[in-house]
C-alpha cells in the first residue's frame, strides 16, 4: 500500500489494510489537507493507495465513526474536525484522567510509578533525537499507562475510541512543536514528571497542577470537570 500523508509506517504495521487507509486518511482530514466539504471517492481512494475497494470501504467506515465525514453511495463527504470537536475530546479525557487519579489514590501505585518513569525517559531521549513520533506514541502510552493501571474494561473502551482521533491531534500539534519550538518540550516533560508525583504522593493538589499544565492551552473547564468528578467521588 503506498503512503500519501505522512503517517507515521511504524505505526501501522499490526494495522488491516482498512485500518492503514483510514490512519492515513484521518490525519490528512485533521491536518486539513484534504478540507471540510471535500468529497471522497471509493475509487479514487483505492488507485491513490494501490488497494482494492474493500478496504477502501473499511476505511471509510472507520472515519464515519469518528465522526469526521458522512458516507454517500460509492463515497463520502468530508465533515472535519471543529474547534468544538476538539474541545470535547478533551474534555473526555479529562473526565477519564480525574476518574483513573481517584481509583489510583486507593491502589498500590509502585508498578504505575515505575512504568511512567521508564516512559519518561524514553521522551527525553525523542526530544535528544528530534523525533516527534515517537514522543507522540511515548505520549499517548504514558497517559495509556495511567488509565490501564486501574483495570477498568469500560473506561479503556472509552479511551480506545478516542485514540484514532486524539493521536493526529497529538502528532500534528508535536511536529509543529519540534518544528518550531523544540525548546518548549522541556516544559512538556516537566509536566508529565508533575503526573507522576501526584500518583506518587496520592496529592490530589498536585494532580489538579497536571491537569492545568498539560490542558490549560485547550480547555478552560479544568476546573470543573476536575471538581465534578472529585465530588462525585468522594460522596
Amino acid at each position: 500500500m503506498k503512503h500519501h500523508y505522512h503517517y507515521p509506517s511504524e505505526w501501522l504495521k499490526h494495522r488491516s489494510t482498512g485500518e492503514q487507509v483510514a490512519s492515513e486518511l484521518r490525519l490528512a482530514i485533521i491536518s486539513k489537507i484534504i478540507e471540510e466539504g471535500d468529497k471522497l471517492s471509493e475509487n479514487k481512494i483505492a488507485q491513490q493507495f494501490e488497494v482494492s475497494r474493500s478496504p477502501v470501504r473499511d476505511a471509510l467506515k472507520l472515519l464515519q465513526q469518528d465522526g469526521l465525514i458522512s458516507l454517500e453511495r460509492m463515497g463520502a463527504v468530508v465533515m472535519g474536525l471543529s474547534k468544538a470537536n476538539q474541545k470535547e475530546i478533551y474534555d473526555i479525557r479529562l473526565i477519564l484522567e480525574s476518574f483513573v487519579f481517584e481509583r489510583l489514590l486507593v491502589e498500590n501505585n509502585e508498578e504505575v510509578i515505575k512504568q511512567l518513569n521508564k516512559i519518561l525517559k524514553m521522551m527525553t531521549v525523542a526530544v535528544e533525537f528530534e523525533d516527534a513520533d515517537e514522543f507522540t506514541r511515548l505520549d499517548l502510552l504514558f497517559h495509556e499507562s495511567m488509565i490501564t493501571a486501574i483495570h477498568h474494561q469500560y473506561i479503556e473502551m472509552i479511551w480506545h475510541n478516542l485514540t484514532p482521533v486524539m493521536e493526529c491531534l497529538v502528532l500534528i500539534s508535536m511536529r509543529k512543536r519540534m518544528q518550531n519550538e523544540p525548546e518548549d518540550f522541556k516544559r512538556v516533560i516537566h509536566n508529565h514528571k508533575v503526573y507522576i508525583e501526584a500518583i506518587e504522593n496520592k496529592d490530589r493538589n498536585k494532580m489538579k497542577e497536571a491537569f492545568h499544565l498539560n490542558f490549560d492551552d485547550v480547555d478552560e473547564q479544568i476546573d470543573v470537570l476536575w471538581n465534578s468528578q472529585t465530588n462525585i467521588d468522594r460522596k
